[in-house]
């Protein structure tokens, strides 16, 4: 019921034309960055077909171009990223990326930290997302630093559920001195070069979700939610 009530506002905002309005008047240039997990056996061709749907309508960018803001100002740029660790992402995800010339960032756990060498090797980006996958406003100082000095050592870092309540000034405060210059929320929403780069929003989408639906939430039917 949750659902179909997020849904019927999603549509409905939608008409409103308020996300078109909005985004002719944030300041300009403006990323999207969308977030997925496990792509599964039988979601590669839904996969597939969102992939092509994002390179039609977006600036897909890489993570290069991300760190030097070589970022479009008439199409909206997105950037690809993945969290936690799934050995499919080798199967359903790398060769679908390598034949449509994506580069992403993979946010891994400790668990997958074994896969670093062939998602490097693909070319892609690995990111921070603490060590165990930890609630970080939820553990002591002491557990804090072990969980974020014992990720993966990059320029990003993804909060673990990445929503409002995962991070906090302490927890910013430790991926800033642990070396890490971007925080990314699951937070929905475009990015600009006033956004906080400590609290990047991203959008949350799973590759099985309905093709209408995805399209609206990255034209900003969802972002109303924040």
């Amino acid at each position: 019921m949750k659902i179909l009530i997020r849904n019927f506002f999603i549509i409905l905002f939608y008409l409103t034309g308020i996300p078109f309005w909005r985004r002719l008047f944030l300041k300009r240039p403006l990323l999207r960055v969308w977030c997925l997990h496990e792509v599964k056996d039988n979601r590669v061709s839904q996969f597939k077909k969102k992939i092509i749907w994002v390179k039609q309508n977006f600036n897909l960018i890489t993570p290069e171009q991300f760190l030097n803001k070589d970022l479009s100002q008439n199409k909206v740029n997105l950037l690809m990223t993945f969290d936690d660790g799934y050995e499919s992402w080798f199967k359903n995800v790398l060769p679908v990326l390598a034949e449509e010339g994506i580069k992403g960032i993979f946010f891994i756990n400790e668990h997958f930290r074994c896969y670093e060498s062939r998602l490097l090797a693909a070319g892609h980006v690995l990111g921070g997302h603490s060590k165990a996958h930890s609630y970080l406003t939820e553990i002591s100082p002491e557990k804090l630093a072990t969980e974020v000095e014992g990720s993966v050592k990059s320029e990003f870092f993804a909060y673990p559920e990445g929503d409002k309540f995962s991070y906090n000034a302490a927890v910013i405060n430790q991926i800033k001195k642990t070396g890490y210059n971007y925080g990314f929320t699951i937070l929905p929403s475009y990015n600009n070069l006033r956004t906080n780069p400590f609290a990047l929003h991203r959008d949350s989408l799973d590759a099985d979700m309905p093709d209408w639906l995805f399209k609206l939430w990255l034209k900003g039917a969802y972002d109303w939610k924040i």
